[in-house]
């Protein structure tokens, strides 16, 4: 039988008709109770929500009469009644402060404004009012006088949203107990909207404040109206102005009404006066709406319900019980295979789906086993190292290999223990090794890189890692991945290519194609940083003497040292390179005057000058040559102008004795103490 069939079949028998039973009993003894049970609720509520009102109005009242007491207040009223008006005191600052502080705290507040005995609107919110002369002010202070001090719903033309407002007013008292004049704040009614609203019980109950004249203030709003013309509250108002009293919520029947000549129930009245301003929280609900709501509730129907689920739960338990038993098997034997228990076996003895299950279970199993098998034995044959990093506990764990190749025998299978922390990293690669590790054990999902590493030998071999992120269903990381590749051997002979290609196989200074490429990026470089770099064009001066004199041996000698004499004085600042035969070039980067080239440049003549003892012939050869100069930012946009400009230079010396050094033709003002084509 199918699972579908026996849940159906539990349904039926254990929930549905239980449940069936239950609603036919149920609607024969629903009705009455349930409406009593909404009236009480409703009473309650309306008691309940008299109550908040009743607190809201104590507080803006109470905010109000902490204003009126101020002192400072009081000799601000009473000095403007006595023709004494100053709004730039100190005073007059601090009450304003208190009034933007009260409506900083309560957003119901719309404008506060403090009125002297004559009428005047001496402070106010609204810069606009002040000097004028408030109307009816003589009403004004009868509320103010009033126990609460609060008004009746009005309509104010003030506001073109159509929300009735009231206002809160006390008097301003001095210290002989005279009256100086009123605090005045008006408020919108949306906070009373708000209140009202969680007294409403939908279909069958409306909800109103009715003020000490009868002005009801429905929810939702449309418009105040007086008790007489409203529709909704009329029956209830007439009522009211004879039933309530100001000491208990009380609940009254109306008496039955009528919709298209037929009866349709009793209307009840629910209300509660709000003492702390007079008025009158109310709620009209119609039983006969109620009743088509809701059923009665009694007890015999929750006796019964209780019996029923007592039953449907016991018999439930004993099918979950039967019917779970190969699920706790098959959970069982999934957490032995987990553990490397690949024996265990599925006992599955039923003939549905979950025979089913194990069966496919059992499979992928066999298969996960296989390629586990399959992965083990294509790490340990192949000469690669893989690594995994286990990202819920933090452990790593490395092919047998690995300590073949390194000498590293960490405590544990910890993060702190493992190659990536204890693997001897080349100083010049640490920081790039660190970085890339970092960055996928955080938000990277995959990298690659190259490394020197120290091996068991303590020679360092270049090495190269790659490593993927794995995640779950869930796009969480739960493992990393990698593997370790030793190219020592294909990247030093990658070096020595590079090596091949970029420097002078005697001299071992960049070639001619170097040198330029090199030259052109610091032309780039200059224009971009307005900085000072010169290059120089050195040429030997009667080199071929040394090859006739002693031998093209003794000629190499010349030209090894003359290139290690360039590497000295470009190590920090600048590149050298061999031009060709017994030319040389050397770009010197980041001058600051441009008089230091030739300081550098005759450092170059004298320090040849000086010469070397060759180890071919065993004399001392001393070395002459030609230098021109040529400023990167002046001689020309491209490598050829400034090659061209400071071979010129050179040229110009050899035709004027040799052995010094001149600038280039652009340069011949800057240079100052120099003429444009000799310098000694």
């Amino acid at each position: 039988m199918k699972i579908t069939t026996k849940l159906v079949l539990v349904m039926l028998v254990l929930i549905i008709v239980p449940m069936l039973a239950i609603n036919i009993y149920s609607s024969t003894e629903a009705e009455k109770s349930a409406v009593q049970l909404v009236e009480d609720n409703i009473s309650n509520l309306t008691l309940n929500r008299a109550g908040s009102i009743n607190f809201y109005f104590e507080e803006i009242t109470s905010a109000a009469k902490e204003l009126a007491s101020s002192d400072e207040l009081s000799r601000f009223t009473s000095d403007s009644n006595n023709g004494i008006y100053d709004n730039e005191s100190e005073e007059y600052r601090n009450i304003l402060k208190d009034i933007n502080d009260l409506i900083t705290v309560d957003i119901s507040i719309q404008k506060v404004m403090v009125i002297n005995n004559s009428g005047d609107i001496i402070i106010s919110t609204d810069d606009s009012d002040i000097g004028k002369q408030m109307s009816n002010y003589s009403g004004l202070f009868s509320v103010a006088s009033g126990k609460s001090g609060v008004s009746t719903f009005f309509m104010s033309s003030e506001r073109n949203d159509g929300v009735p407002v009231f206002f809160v007013a006390k008097p301003v008292y001095s210290k002989d107990n005279q009256r100086q004049g009123i605090v005045y704040q008006l408020y919108d009614t949306n906070y009373l909207q708000r209140l009202i609203s969680n007294v409403q019980f939908d279909k069958y109950t409306a909800s109103a404040i009715m003020d000490q004249n009868g002005n009801l203030f429905e929810y939702p709003y449309k418009t105040l109206k007086m008790y007489s013309e409203s529709d909704k509250f009329g029956e209830a108002a007439d009522y009211l102005r004879d039933f309530i009293t100001e000491e208990n919520a009380t609940s009254e029947e109306l008496g039955d009404t009528y919709e298209y000549g037929v009866k349709r129930g009793v209307r009840v009245v629910h209300s509660a006066t709000i003492e702390s301003c007079g008025w009158t929280m109310l709620n009209v609900s119609d039983r006969f709406r109620i009743s088509q709501e809701v059923g009665r509730i009694g007890s015999s129907i929750r006796n019964f319900s209780i019996i029923m689920m007592i039953i449907s739960c016991v018999g439930c338990g004993v099918f979950i019980y039967f019917f779970t038993k190969p699920v706790h098997n098959i959970i069982d034997t999934l957490r032995k295979k987990l553990k490397g228990d690949y024996s265990a076996k599925f006992d599955i003895n039923t003939h549905d789906e979950f025979r089913e299950i194990s069966g496919v279970l059992e499979a992928v199993f066999e298969e996960s086993f296989e390629l586990e098998q399959r992965y083990k034995t294509i790490v340990d044959i192949t000469n690669n190292i893989v690594f995994e990093i286990n990202m819920e506990n933090a452990h790593v764990t490395v092919s047998k290999n690995f300590n073949q190749k390194f000498d590293l025998r960490p405590k544990d299978d910890s993060m702190s223990e493992s190659f990536i922390h204890k693997l001897r990293v080349h100083k010049d690669d640490k920081e790039r090794f660190n970085s890339d590790f970092n960055r996928i054990l955080g938000k990277d999902s995959s990298f690659q890189g190259e490394y020197r590493v120290k091996d068991t030998y303590g020679e360092f071999i270049w090495i190269m890692i790659k490593a993927t992120k794995f995640y779950n269903r869930n796009d969480v990381p739960i493992k990393i991945i990698g593997v370790i590749m030793d190219i020592d051997k294909e990247k030093k002979s990658e070096m020595h290519l590079i090596q091949k290609a970029n420097f002078d196989n005697l001299t071992q200074l960049f070639n001619r194609e170097t040198f330029l490429k090199g030259l052109g990026r610091q032309l780039e470089l200059a224009a971009h940083k307005k900085t000072l770099d010169a290059m120089m064009f050195i040429d030997l001066d009667d080199f071929k003497f040394f090859n006739d004199q002693y031998g093209h041996a003794c000629g190499d000698e010349v030209l090894k040292f003359v290139a290690d004499t360039l590497k000295e004085f470009c190590f920090e600042h600048g590149f050298a390179g061999r031009f060709g035969g017994d030319e040389f070039v050397a770009c010197i980067t980041d001058l600051t005057l441009y008089g230091d080239s030739g300081k550098i440049a005759q450092e170059i003549i004298d320090t040849l000058g000086e010469g070397f003892i060759s180890e071919s012939t065993g004399a001392k050869l001393n070395i002459h040559c030609s230098i021109g100069i040529a400023f990167l930012i002046e001689s020309g946009k491209t490598t050829e102008d400034v090659v061209a400009a400071a071979d010129e230079a050179m040229y110009n010396i050899k035709k004027h004795g040799k052995s010094a050094y001149a600038y280039a033709k652009s340069h011949a003002t800057a240079a100052e103490a120099f003429i444009d084509d000799v310098i000694t």
